[in-house]
């Protein structure tokens, strides 16, 4: 318990430096927005299981809403190889704002993310700092893996 209670500590205290805003217009200073966000195509899954290897399951806000978890199931394990590779900083974009977050990397813990090779019909996780509750339900967001992209994910 005390161990995760540090963790969280640490990733609030040292992720707030980690969110970077996109060039934001007068528009979007506003609280207006130029144009929609579009919800995925409902062929989007397909696709990312067919170029990728990986059917994408959800993005939802965790420990108590400072963290989001990325969660998703490996089809084909020589498909979906890049999403693991230590090296590659996974991003979490939010679509209104532009705003950037990362995979928080605790010095105990290492990186919260897999990253061993990936296993067919296993359900992998990676977390992104929230800080400050930024990214809420109902909110989109893309996640980029090196070339994975996965846009328009709809926040549980």
């Amino acid at each position: 318990m005390k161990v995760s209670l540090v963790v969280l500590a640490f990733v609030a205290l040292f992720s707030m430096a980690d969110v970077q805003s996109a060039g934001t217009t007068d528009a979007a200073a506003e609280g207006a927005s130029t144009d929609t966000p579009q919800k995925p195509h409902p062929r989007e899954k397909t696709f990312m299981k067919r170029k990728w290897g990986v059917e994408v399951l959800f993005v939802r806000q965790t420990s108590a809403g400072y963290m989001l978890e990325f969660r998703y199931k490996v089809l084909d394990p020589e498909k979906a190889k890049p999403l693991f590779v230590r090296q590659t900083k996974p991003t979490l974009t939010h679509v209104d704002s532009g705003a950037t977050f990362i995979v928080p990397t605790p010095p105990k813990t290492g990186a919260l993310r897999n990253s061993n090779p990936p296993l067919a019909d296993h359900t992998y996780w990676m977390f992104f700092a929230n800080p400050g509750k930024y990214v809420k339900p109902g909110d989109l967001v893309t996640i980029e893996i090196g070339d994975f992209v996965a846009k328009n994910i709809i926040v549980e």
